[in-house]
């Protein structure tokens, strides 16, 4: 190898690594990737599955099974409406396309909040609006739902309801 060339070879084998040395990755705590999780809120979850169930069984509505994907999609939502500060259905058709993709799904639906401290407070407000009433009384056949509390401790809620 002539000398030019190996220069050429040593500057270059520099600069990748300075390239590494500012692009490396970094576990910071202001990372986001790295931020700690919302506190999720497992019993109230429950308590709202439940009581939703129950309010289908009081319209002679058959219950709602659990959906392991569409949990993964409400918990990966509620924590995206927790760290914006403020409720929402952005990406809802992201959604729907995963849980037709991976679950089979032949609909989706879904209804958020937030704010509300008990199962009974959401449930009795969804169930006051139509829109998320008709969501509730819908042709479905699955749900899920993640609730999470913020930093500010008011709780966001995401239910999502799917027919297979």
């Amino acid at each position: 190898m002539n000398a030019p060339m190996l220069k050429g070879a040593i500057r270059w084998c520099f600069l990748l690594f300075l390239g590494c040395l500012f692009f490396a990755c970094s576990t910071h705590e202001e990372d986001p990737l790295y931020a700690p999780q919302s506190e999720i809120v497992t019993e109230l979850q429950a308590e709202v599955f439940d009581l939703v169930n129950a309010h289908r069984i009081s319209q002679e509505l058959p219950v709602l099974d659990f959906l392991d994907p569409a949990y993964l999609k409400a918990k990966e939502h509620t924590a995206y409406m927790v760290e914006l500060g403020k409720p929402n259905h952005d990406f809802f058709f992201d959604r729907e396309a995963y849980l037709v993709s991976v679950a089979g799904a032949q609909a989706v639906a879904e209804n958020v909040a937030y704010a509300y401290n008990t199962a009974e407070g959401v449930v009795g407000a969804w169930i006051e609006s139509t829109s998320h009433k008709a969501v509730i009384e819908g042709d479905f056949t699955h749900a899920s739902i993640c609730v999470m509390k913020g930093e500010d401790g008011k709780y966001f809620f995401t239910q999502i309801f799917v027919k297979k």
